[in-house]
């Protein structure tokens, strides 16, 4: 059993995911609604580039999977990759938060492709290496709640700076500001906390180096039940936040008429993520990481219709709503993660291969799909219903958007948690795995 990590390790660990937050969130929240509202792009054109742009992820995602599962440097397996990717993932975040006055759809296009190449090179690697810290099943929750911490705090940081430089210099209330503010930020701090984390956190090889076909890997794969449900479950999941977050700027916008106040009051949602997050991975100590994470969900249901009741100037009860909304999502990533950990430790026992990069591959491609095709969706749904980003939108138009903002990530809420009931890996059958893992471990060894 693997030693606790101290806290200085698992703070230098989660330090990137500050950075890769402030460069990826803004693609889903801000991007559709400044390229269009600002820079003039249709709406429905903007949500097929960006599902088109995650296109390129079907070859890129299992390949810099496979391959940081197979590569041996004196740096390590993962390192190199989240060094290359850092340097891409900064530089095309820069662009794209901050285009020329005369954006095309081919700018968007090409700049999208390069973040999410980019993020790629990151997330894969990164998040292997944190199944990989530890195999221990409570301490993979710490792994991945401090990660998400950091990951909160970018969250926090995209809404926090631009709004307090809005207030003390005058620039950064607009979400076009803002976006511009975010994308200076990610130029500066990536580079900055990828050096410290790559310096200063062992990177373990715990087990053997990868020898089976790329296919055979995918094959294995998906006839394996237990990540089966949980990939399903955290899809859905995630399509019904990235669905909120497409179409949350034009609800806050046009439905409760909030432009000015809307990045303040998402830090009510931010800041009950970061509060929340430590509660949660104690109940799920005392409780198990699955039944925690479904209690987050069942509370998704539960606020979501919540929002169908605001009209224009709700303010207060918007700020309410949504930081119930964050305490159901405190949870989410940190949990989904550590489970995803232990489903990956049984894989990689009964391979004796290292299959961590190749898991996390499929699990960050099915990801970006269901959060790519959330932007499609709902985006082209609106258009058909005549809702225009520009205004002079009527009753029936505004209506439309209440309920495609709504409805869908409700039944995405509810048939996710449904499939999670069924997750079989607990604490107690994880032990027994193992258990006969090492049984099978010592008779190879006597033969």
């Amino acid at each position: 059993m693997s030693k606790p990590l101290s806290r200085s390790t698992l703070i230098q660990y989660g330090l990137p995911e500050y950075a890769v937050y402030l460069a990826s969130i803004p693609v889903i929240l801000y991007l559709p609604f400044v390229y269009s509202k600002d820079f003039g792009l249709s709406l429905g054109d903007v949500g097929t580039i960006l599902f088109v742009a995650r296109f390129s992820d079907v070859i890129t995602d299992p390949l810099i999977g496979y391959l940081s599962d197979k590569t041996q440097t004196r740096y390590g397996r993962r390192k190199p990759w989240l060094a290359g990717g850092s340097l891409l993932l900064m530089v095309s975040a820069f662009l794209l938060f901050n285009p020329p006055t005369d954006v095309t759809n081919t700018y968007l296009l090409v700049w999208t492709i390069m973040l999410w190449l980019g993020w790629t090179m990151i997330n894969i690697p990164y998040y292997a290496w944190g199944a990989e810290l530890s195999n221990d099943y409570n301490e993979r929750t710490r792994i991945t709640g401090w990660r998400q911490f950091f990951g909160f705090l970018g969250n926090v940081s995209v809404l926090t700076i631009p709004v307090l430089s809005g207030h003390f210099f005058g620039y950064g209330n607009l979400p076009s500001e803002g976006l511009a503010i975010v994308g200076g930020m990610v130029l500066v701090v990536l580079p900055v906390l990828m050096t410290i984390t790559l310096w200063r956190v062992p990177e373990p090889d715990r087990y053997g180096p990868v020898h089976t076909p790329i296919l055979k890997h995918a094959k294995l794969m998906w006839s394996n039940g237990s990540f089966l449900q949980l990939f399903f479950a955290f899809m859905l999941m995630s399509l019904g936040t990235g669905w909120g977050s497409a179409t949350f700027m034009l609800f806050a916008t046009y439905v409760v008429e909030a432009e000015e106040q809307t990045q303040l009051i998402l830090l009510g949602y931010y800041f009950a993520n970061v509060l929340a997050l430590p509660i949660w991975i104690k109940v799920a100590e005392r409780f198990g990481k699955k039944e925690t994470w479904m209690a987050g969900g069942i509370l998704f249901v539960l606020v979501t219709p919540c929002f169908l009741v605001l009209e224009a100037g709700d303010l207060v009860w918007f700020f309410v709503i949504l930081a119930f909304y964050g305490i159901a999502g405190g949870n989410f990533g940190a949990l989904s993660m550590s489970m995803k950990a232990d489903v990956v430790e049984i894989a990689s026992r009964r391979s004796g291969e290292n299959v961590a990069g190749s898991y996390i591959a499929v699990w960050s491609l099915g990801q970006k799909l269901v959060m790519a095709l959330a932007l499609l969706v709902s985006l082209q749904l609106l258009e058909y219903f005549g809702f225009d980003a520009q205004g002079g939108n009527g009753p029936a138009e505004l209506q439309a958007l209440s309920y495609i903002y709504v409805v869908p990530p409700w039944i995405f809420y509810g048939v996710a948690v449904i499939i999670l009931w069924r997750y079989p890996i607990s604490a107690s059958r994880l032990a027994r795995i193992r258990a006969a893992f090492d049984r099978r471990d010592q008779r190879q060894h006597l033969k």
